[in-house]
C-alpha cells in the first residue's frame, strides 16, 4: 500500500471563546501526535530504516511511543491528557456516541481490532505494544485525547462530561481525535499475491522518518534595514516594534526523504502503474502566545509553505513561536523560538 499523509486532527469539540485570531494562543491546544517506533517486531525485519533514526509509521508486534505536542501560554501547564482508543464503534456511531458510559482500560498489548472504546493511558508521552497476527484486521487505530484548557479542571472530570449525558459544561474541555495509520502494509502481508508485484525499488526505499528542525533562518527588515540570523530552536531572538520578521525553519539533511511511487494503478492492481520517485515536501504551521501584527502563511489550523512572517507590535512583549512540520508521508515534528524585546537579557 502506498504512504499517505496521515495523522490529520479533527478538533470534535470547539470552546466558546471570544473571537480572537487563529493563531494566537490563549489558553493549553492540542496540535498533534509524534510517533516513533522504539521497539520493532517481527515484520520490521523487511524494512529500511535509515540508521540511527526510528520510523514514524508503526506495524503490528511494534512497541510505539506516542508524545502528543500542546501549546500554551506563558507560566500555563499544560495538563497531561488521556488517551483513548475509539474503536470500531466510532465509525458506527461517531466519537462523542461511543465514548458514553463506563470505559474499560485497554488490552496489552493493544488489539487492531476493537469494538468497544477504551482507556489506553495517560501522560504527555506513552508507549504502546501493538499486537496483530499475520492477517492485519485494520489499517489505522483511531485515538482520542482528552484534556483540559483550565488549570481548575482535570482531564479526568473532562472524561467524565464526555462519557456522560447529557453533554454540558465541556466548552473548557479539550477533545480531539487522531487517525494513527499503520505501515508499510506490504510487510505485513509479505506473502500476499499483490505484495509479490511490489516494484522492488518501493521495497527497499527507506521508511518514513520524523522530520526534525535544525536550525530557523531569521530575517528582520525596517525601512532599509535587514538583517539575517541562524537560531537554533529553544532559541531568543532580538526585536523592535515595526520589525516585519520572517522565520523559515531549516530541517536536517536527514529529515527529505526520497520515495517512491506508482500512478495509474489498474483497478485492483497495486503497483501496476507507471513507477516514479520524489522528495518529500514540508508543510508548516505556526501559532504565538501573544498578538501580532499582519501574521501570515500557515497561521493557527491552515497548513502552508514557509516563511511565517509578521509585524513585531508597538508594545515588545516576549513572544514565543510554535512551529508545526509535516511531511507528505506521515512525519511530524515540532520546534519553539522566543522573540523579546532587544534591550532584554
Amino acid at each position: 500500500m502506498r504512504s499517505r499523509l496521515v495523522g490529520v486532527s479533527a478538533v470534535l469539540l470547539a470552546a466558546c471563546l471570544p473571537v480572537e485570531p487563529e493563531y494566537l494562543i490563549t489558553a493549553p491546544r492540542f496540535r498533534a501526535v509524534r510517533v516513533e517506533v522504539v521497539e520493532p517486531g517481527g515484520y520490521a525485519s523487511l524494512l529500511n530504516v535509515p540508521e540511527g533514526r526510528r520510523r514514524a509509521t508503526p506495524l503490528p508486534l511494534d512497541t510505539v511511543e506516542l508524545t502528543a505536542i500542546f501549546a500554551a501560554p506563558p507560566d500555563v501547564t499544560v495538563q497531561p491528557p488521556i488517551w483513548l482508543v475509539c474503536g470500531l464503534a466510532c465509525y458506527e456511531n461517531g466519537p462523542l456516541a461511543a465514548l458514553a458510559g463506563d470505559l474499560a482500560e485497554c488490552p496489552t498489548p493493544l488489539p487492531l481490532d476493537l469494538f468497544d472504546p477504551c482507556r489506553l493511558a495517560e501522560g504527555l508521552q506513552v508507549r504502546v505494544g501493538l499486537a496483530g497476527v499475520y492477517t492485519l484486521a485494520r489499517g489505522r487505530i483511531e485515538l482520542i485525547l482528552i484534556g483540559s484548557r483550565d488549570d481548575d479542571l482535570t482531564p479526568a472530570t473532562c472524561l467524565e462530561r464526555v462519557t456522560r449525558r447529557p453533554h454540558t459544561d465541556l466548552e473548557p474541555c479539550i477533545v480531539s481525535q487522531w487517525s494513527l495509520d499503520l505501515g508499510p502494509l506490504w510487510a505485513v502481508l509479505p506473502f500476499e499475491p499483490d505484495a509479490g508485484d511490489v516494484p522492488p525499488e518501493i521495497l527497499a526505499q527507506e521508511v518514513d522518518t520524523n522530520p526534525d528542525v535544525a536550525e530557523f533562518r531569521v530575517t528582520r527588515e525596517r525601512g532599509g534595514d535587514h538583517s539575517e540570523q541562524r537560531v537554533a530552536p529553544g532559541g531568543s531572538v532580538g526585536v523592535r516594534r515595526g520589525d516585519r520578521i520572517s522565520v523559515e525553519p531549516i530541517f536536517t539533511a536527514d529529515s527529505l526523504q526520497t520515495f517512491w511511487y506508482t500512478v495509474g494503478d489498474e483497478q485492483d492492481k497495486p503497483w501496476s502503474g507507471e513507477l516514479r520517485s520524489n522528495e518529500e515536501w514540508m508543510e508548516i504551521r505556526g501559532w504565538l502566545d501573544a498578538p501580532a501584527l499582519d501574521f501570515s502563511r500557515g497561521s493557527g489550523p491552515r497548513w502552508g509553505p514557509a516563511p511565517i512572517t509578521w509585524i513585531v507590535p508597538h508594545d515588545v512583549v516576549p513572544t514565543r513561536l510554535f512551529l508545526d512540520v509535516r511531511d507528505n508521508r506521515d512525519g511530524r515534528g515540532a520546534a519553539e523560538l522566543l522573540f523579546v524585546a532587544d534591550d532584554a537579557p
